[in-house]
């Protein structure tokens, strides 16, 4: 008996997620704008995909493991040329990000990962650093144009772990 209790509870939960998702209308306007399906929200790209490489290139690179650093540096590659494939659709979906213009600053990143790429090629320790920081300053410009600029990116300290390593949790008055 207890055990179609737990049953009974589990279709229930379960079917609720399922209508609860099938009635999300950003992603009915999202799939309607590509005709292609789910499509990502901005944020997602870039806390699932862009902080997680940006943390584990700097770790990488520190730990001269110049093979994973030139994989992580491929794989924030792969989120920007995502989102810039996307942007127009994500813009269309979400009023926040209509009047923003980033695809136009990602495209300014451009320049920046060539030379990380070059760094990393060349096991420049010393240029990979300098260029990470770059790379850096650039996810936070991009931040304060598009009116973000609570998030702040940020190079891992050597004790730092985790997928959040590489970012500012505190205040933006504190950092002003």
């Amino acid at each position: 008996m207890r055990r179609m209790f737990k049953v009974a509870t589990y279709c229930r939960a379960l079917g609720l997620f399922v209508l609860v998702v099938s009635s999300n209308p950003t992603e009915s306007r999202a799939q309607q704008a590509t005709g292609k399906g789910y499509l990502p929200h901005l944020a997602n790209l870039m806390n699932e995909a862009m902080q997680v490489h940006h943390t584990k290139l700097w770790l990488a690179g520190r730990a001269n493991n110049w093979a994973l650093a030139a994989y992580e540096l491929a794989k924030i590659k792969e989120t920007i040329e995502e989102v810039k494939e996307t942007i127009v659709e994500i813009q269309a979906a979400s009023p926040q990000w209509r009047n923003v213009s980033v695809g136009e600053m990602l495209r300014s990143i451009d320049s920046n990962l060539s030379s990380m790429n070059d760094a990393v090629k060349a096991k420049d320790t010393s240029k990979f650093e300098a260029t990470y920081r770059g790379l850096t300053a650039n996810c936070n410009a991009c931040h304060m144009n598009a009116g973000q600029s609570q998030i702040n990116i940020i190079v891992p300290s050597a004790t730092s772990s985790g997928p959040f390593a590489d970012q500012d949790f505190t205040s933006d008055n504190s950092r002003q």
